[in-house]
């Protein structure tokens, strides 16, 4: 995800005095978010949404995984096994399925 461009007509500027700990957090939960420190800071004071990068990749990758467990339910059609292998896929999937909307939720929380 590319960072943000620059907010259109910021031409003001605002100093504040944070720790050198404060100032490292507020760094690394700007790069979490995929944001430059300004435009993280910019939208936890106007309270606007910050949309974390971790959580859409874990989105993006739980989707995924759910996409190729029911691929593999589709596949095992006919294999000797098929009901213990079709009982521990659809164990798997429902696991995937329950941490993908746990994920969900946390982002809605969040929002």
């Amino acid at each position: 995800m590319p960072r943000p461009k620059r907010a259109q007509g910021t031409t003001e500027r605002i100093d504040i005095r944070i720790t050198t700990d404060e100032k490292n957090t507020l760094l690394i939960q700007a790069d979490k978010a995929g944001l430059t420190l300004s435009e993280y800071m910019r939208r936890c004071s106007l309270h606007k949404r910050i949309h974390s990068r971790v959580s859409d990749k874990a989105i993006a990758r739980l989707s995924s995984l759910c996409g190729l467990q029911k691929h593999l339910l589709m596949q095992i059609k006919g294999h000797p096994y098929e009901a213990t292998l079709r009982s521990e896929l659809n164990s798997v999937l429902a696991g995937i399925t329950t941490t993908l909307r746990a994920v969900i939720s946390k982002e809605e929380e969040a929002e």
